[in-house]
């Protein structure tokens, strides 16, 4: 970490998400070793920086690579998970060793796992004295690959006692805001109130998909539980997206982890957690982010693509409290993240209070090399606004008077440098933050839209325009625009913000 943090600063970034790893914790059952945790949080406190801390435990992408030797080691007391399908593993090879998966059923990896991780809250409870870790999360993309439940002895006498009474009040008492398909497959049994697994759910891959998500909810609220007794953070778990392409069934994504189909099930199972939290590295992010957009779930993003658009929409349509790019240590200081990064960080009260009073909306609008324009149209601050793509906008103004349209944008440069990392161009939609301030004012940051304000089926008129960025002091003005500049307000090659004040219709 030592050369990236004074990157991550250019770039910016003001919270980092960083790790604590039970091998590296707990070398030795019971001696605990915090010296890494410790120098994150030294590094951090230079740069006024804060930190979210991953639990690496005994769960980790579904597996349990993260987990001591001495626990590995020790099959007896810490059994295996046992998959009996042979579902095809992501990010496998013919010939790779095995990556240990031990089984959530085994009481005595719980006790171990939540022992350090207490030990870890205990820690932070001591030494972080000025707050620097803001957040935790409890363990990693948690659930089991290869197989749609676990075959252990442990998981089957768990898949022959009676469903607790617990889940089944919850999906009575919630039935109405049910994920779908859980409300489905519970209709499919016929919404029994009592039973076994297989008799209230079924005994196909949905159903054990339930039953996993069940017994890995419990065991991360457990650890929650045991954590914020020590100190009381907020704490999270992030779930691997499934179903998805290429991953139709459980097992083939990890089945029993946060995913969509199951959200409620952990609702149920751990009420301890304050967020379920996806990891996103589809290409349907609109539609992922409306999946955990889900019954009062705080939206925090902490796995995803750079894709700096996705962000905004993430921000005003979601109230998203959070959005972190995986491998954002890759990124270049004078990327387009960076620009959203600076164009955001004195924005914070300014975007929570529009959230919490439903003043702002997020713009998303398709590439910008399309030809077609797609609007979209908002209601906000007594205003319907209709977003349009700039450079659609302009290209069809100059073929209606018979001039030439100007060539489409060239790709924008990669996100991303040095040897390994993975190319990653700059976003080219249009996309942004609206804010209504009140007295017919309106916050635009953004890149690439026109927007157009009309009370009724009545136009408005721009009454003024001003660019400038927020201090920690508040807004600083800089040009006011006016003449051939209102012809793109918002910037069509960078990250901009405008304040614009309206003359409302008579």
């Amino acid at each position: 970490m030592k050369p990236i943090w004074d990157k991550l600063e250019a770039m910016h970034v003001r919270t980092v998400v960083g790790t604590a790893s039970w091998e590296d914790s707990e070398p030795e059952q019971g001696k605990f070793d915090f010296r890494l945790v410790d120098a994150q949080m030294a590094e951090a406190r230079k740069r006024n920086m804060r930190l979210v801390l991953i639990w690496f435990g005994a769960f980790k992408n579904a597996a349990s690579t993260y987990a001591p030797g001495w626990v590995r080691n020790d099959p007896r007391h810490y059994p295996r998970a046992i998959a009996s399908a042979a579902l095809k593993e992501a990010f496998t090879y013919k010939g790779t060793m095995p990556k240990p998966v031990l089984s959530v059923f085994s009481p005595e990896l719980l006790d171990a796992d939540r022992t350090a991780f207490a030990a870890l809250m205990k820690h932070l409870a001591a030494v972080d004295t000025d707050h620097r870790v803001i957040m935790v999360q409890v363990n990693n993309e948690t659930g089991m690959l290869r197989d749609s439940r676990d075959r252990s002895a442990l998981a089957e006498a768990a898949w022959k006692q009676p469903v607790p009474t617990a889940l089944l009040k919850f999906l009575a008492e919630n039935r109405a805001t049910l994920k779908p398909e859980l409300e489905a497959l519970w209709t499919r049994q016929g919404r029994k109130t009592a039973g076994t697994w297989a008799q209230v759910f079924g005994t196909d891959w949905q159903a054990d998909e339930v039953f996993m998500a069940w017994h890995f909810a419990r065991y991360m609220n457990a650890l929650a539980v045991a954590g914020k007794r020590e100190l009381a953070l907020p704490m999270y778990a992030n779930g691997w997206l499934g179903p998805q392409e290429g991953q139709p069934e459980a097992g083939q994504y990890p089945s029993g982890g946060p995913a969509r189909r199951v959200l409620d099930v952990w609702r149920a199972a751990a009420p301890a957690l304050d967020m379920l939290s996806p990891d996103i590295y589809a290409p349907n992010v609109k539609d992922v982010l409306a999946d955990y957009d889900h019954a009062g779930n705080p939206l925090f993003v902490p796995e995803a693509q750079f894709r700096t658009g996705d962000i905004f929409w993430a921000l005003g349509q979601h109230r998203a409290i959070g959005y972190s790019v995986f491998g954002i240590e890759d990124g270049r200081p004078d990327s387009q993240l960076a620009q959203a990064y600076a164009e955001l960080s004195g924005m914070d009260e300014v975007i929570t209070r529009a959230q919490a009073e439903g003043r702002i909306a997020g713009v998303l609008l398709d590439d910008g090399q399309s030809s077609v324009i797609r609007p979209a149209v908002i209601k906000l601050g007594g205003y319907t606004i209709t977003v349009q793509e700039t450079m659609g906008l302009l290209r069809q103004m100059l073929l209606d008077v018979g001039l030439q349209a100007p060539p489409p944008p060239q790709p924008l440069p990669s996100e991303t440098e040095g040897p390994l990392a993975r190319p990653a161009p700059g976003d080219g939609r249009a996309f942004g933050l609206i804010i209504a301030e009140g007295n017919d004012t309106f916050l635009i940051v953004g890149k690439g839209f026109t927007a157009d304000f009309a009370k009724g089926q009545a136009l408005a008129e721009i009454d003024r325009v001003e660019e400038g960025h927020f201090t920690a002091q508040g807004w600083k003005a800089g040009r006011a625009i006016n003449g051939d500049e209102r012809l793109n307000v918002i910037p069509t090659d960078r990250i901009g913000t405008v304040r614009i004040r309206l003359l409302a219709p008579k």
